[in-house]
Order: C-alpha cells, then sequence, then structure tokens
C-alpha cells in the first residue's frame, strides 16, 4: 500500500493540467494512504489477536472510506467531474451510518468500543450489509456510465478506444466483489482471511495500476474531447427540438421545423458523397470533427445526418471502409490483410478483421476464396 500511494504521489506533472485526472488521483491516494495507515495500526494495537470484533471494527469502518474514495475516483473520470450529489456523499452517508450503529452498540452493552460483545458483532454485520449495498449502487452507476461512455466514444473516433476503460469496470467489480464477502469473510480467522486478503491486494494493485497507465496516457484527453462535442451536439438538437415544437404549436406545417429541412440533408449527403469519392474515409485516425471540417459541414449536422440514419460514426465510416476492402480484395486478392487494413483506413489489422467478419459474416479470406 506504500508502494502504490508513492506511485500516486510521484505521477507527472502533466497529470495535474486536467483537472478531472487531478481529483482524481487524490481520491486514490486517500484511499491507498488510508489503507496503509490502517493496516500499521492493525499491527502496532495488535488488534487481531486481541480478538476478531475489534479487528473487523478498524477495518470495516476503513474499507468503506477506502471503497468510497476509489470509487469517487472512476466516477471522476466517468462523469468529467460532473458528480451527482448522491455519487459524491452516499459512500459518506454509510460510513456515518456504521460509526453510529457500532457507537451505539457499545454504549447500550456498558462496553467499551475494543470489546467483544454479541451486539457489537451484529451492529458490524449491519455495517458489512450497509457497505455492500453503497458497493453495489457505485457498480451499478459505474457500469451504467461506461456504456454512456463507450456510445459516446465510438460516436466521435474511427476506431475503438474504449477498451482503454475497460480496467474501471473490472476495478469496481472487483470491490464489490470483495464488499459481498466482507460480513462472512472478515470475522473469519485462518485461510479464508489469507484468501481474501490476497484477492484484495491484488484487486488493488490492479486497480491503480491501471489507473497510474490511464491518467498519464492521451485517453483521457481524447475522452474529453469526445465528451465535450456530445455535450454541444445534445445541446444544439434540444434547442432544435424546441423550435421544432415552437413551430409546430404556430400552426406551420412540421416539415418546415428547424433541424428536418430536406435542403439541409441534401447538402451535407451531398459533401459526404463528394469527400468519400475523395477517398477521405480511407484515411486512419480519424475523429468527427476532422470529418466534418474536411466536408465543410458542421459537426452538430454531421452528427445530425448520421442520427436520421440511426449509426454513430465508428459503424459508418467502418461500413464505407468495409465496402472499400471488398472492392480490393476482389482487385488485389493476393494482398496481406496488413496492407488491406492499412489501405481501408482502419488502424490495424484485427480491427479490420473483426470489423469485416461482423459485417459480412465472413472473414476477408472466406471473402476472398468466395470471390474466386
Amino acid at each position: 500500500m506504500i508502494g502504490l500511494t508513492l506511485k500516486l504521489l510521484l505521477l507527472p506533472r502533466r497529470v495535474e493540467e486536467n483537472s478531472v485526472t487531478g481529483r482524481s488521483r487524490w481520491l486514490m491516494f486517500g484511499g491507498t494512504a488510508l489503507m496503509g495507515v490502517q493496516f500499521v495500526l492493525q499491527m502496532a494495537l495488535g488488534l487481531r489477536e486481541k480478538g476478531v470484533t475489534q479487528a473487523v471494527m478498524l477495518n470495516l469502518t476503513v474499507f468503506t472510506l477506502v471503497s468510497w474514495l476509489l470509487s469517487l475516483a472512476i466516477l471522476q473520470l466517468l462523469t468529467q467531474g460532473r458528480l451527482s450529489r448522491v455519487d459524491a456523499w452516499l459512500g459518506g452517508g454509510v460510513w456515518a451510518a456504521e460509526t453510529v450503529l457500532i457507537a451505539a452498540a457499545a454504549m447500550t452493552d456498558g462496553e467499551t468500543l475494543l470489546s467483544d460483545s454479541p451486539l457489537l458483532q451484529t451492529a458490524e454485520t449491519v455495517g458489512s450489509v450497509l457497505y455492500f449495498a453503497m458497493q453495489c449502487y457505485y457498480m451499478v452507476r459505474v457500469v451504467t456510465l461506461l456504456r454512456y461512455m463507450r456510445n459516446s466514444l465510438h460516436d466521435y473516433y474511427d476506431y475503438d478506444i474504449s477498451q482503454r476503460i475497460e480496467w474501471m469496470q473490472v476495478s469496481i467489480w472487483v470491490l464489490a466483489v470483495l464488499s459481498l464477502f466482507v460480513p462472512a469473510v472478515i470475522f473469519a480467522p485462518g485461510r479464508w482471511l489469507m484468501g481474501f486478503a490476497v484477492v484484495f491486494f491484488y484487486g488493488t494493485w490492479y486497480f491503480v495500476d491501471s489507473f497510474c497507465d490511464y491518467v498519464k496516457s492521451s485517453i483521457p484527453r481524447k475522452v474529453q474531447e469526445s465528451e465535450e462535442v456530445r455535450a454541444k451536439n445534445e445541446e444544439f438538437l434540444t434547442e432544435q427540438a424546441s423550435k421544432s415544437r415552437a413551430t409546430v404549436a404556430n400552426g406551420e406545417d412540421e416539415e418546415t421545423a428547424p433541424g428536418l429541412a430536406d435542403e439541409q440533408q441534401e447538402r451535407v449527403a451531398a459533401a459526404i458523397a463528394q469527400w468519400t469519392a475523395q477517398g477521405g474515409h480511407r484515411k486512419s485516425g480519424l475523429n468527427k470533427s476532422m470529418v466534418a471540417g474536411q466536408m465543410g459541414v458542421s459537426v452538430n449536422q454531421l452528427s445530425q445526418w448520421l442520427r436520421h440514419r440511426d449509426q454513430n460514426f465508428w459503424d459508418w465510416l467502418s461500413d464505407l471502409r468495409t465496402e472499400e476492402a471488398k472492392r480490393i480484395i476482389s482487385l488485389h486478392p493476393n494482398w496481406t490483410h496488413e496492407a488491406i487494413a492499412d489501405a481501408c483506413g482502419f488502424n490495424d489489422r484485427s480491427a479490420f478483421q473483426k470489423k469485416f467478419k461482423q459485417k459480412t459474416g465472413m472473414t476477408p479470406a472466406e471473402w476472398a476464396e468466395q470471390g474466386k
């Protein structure tokens, strides 16, 4: 834990340049530092030797705070710093409830907090259940927001970078699984506790190590860019919908409402056709802003055109590139998959093979064989 805390502390200064990754870094730093302090106290006070309940009391109160901080670190990244009040304060409320329960149990028994009474064990079990419920909430939030972020990335970039955020889901699942076993395991001595400890330490290491790799990469900046464009596009669509409702309310023809004009759709379609004819889709490393600029249309107009076709940016480009791949395979059946992928705009061979199979139901080799 000391090593992981130092790793977070010594991250490059550029991490702080992004306010979102900066706040996430310090939240995670607080979690690992607190856990390190907890283990030092366990050893210094010899709580496990004094009794299971005494050790559990410290474990439970600290684990809840640590899980809260680690979960907030991920949610900061997923929401771009726009946490809801429930997200921000649920963990603190659960921790306060656990503390009150334990204190109340000790006062009711007339024993000290370091006593080993049945009522105190019951309070700790109830606190463990609250801890598990809290972590389940954060797990559902992370899974939901990750799905939303994947859609946002697929609608902005021409290649799949969502795999670089999968560690968030894995990490939050590990925290939820660990919290599920807290009521049963943290009271158990011996091998069960050792097994729990191994999973806990490995899960924490994976969590922090993946976070460090992520914030040092270019992915947070790319995520931020895609989220900003998505937010502006949603604002534009909301404004257009409001204007459309106002037009209809005034008794005007719905087809003349803003955002539904055929002329605008035709102009965007013509710009896309010209861009495609010039081979714009065969270049790799594109995003929606770049493509809209090359076409001479706004990002909002391109987004609206794609929305009418019920496609996201990545799937639309993949369709164009797959059709190009079919043409190249027919003309050059001996080309390698790497050469075909490069000529069509796919960023690598595996992405090309995966998308080709998804779109055609056949591998490129099977398609070439069929063409013969």
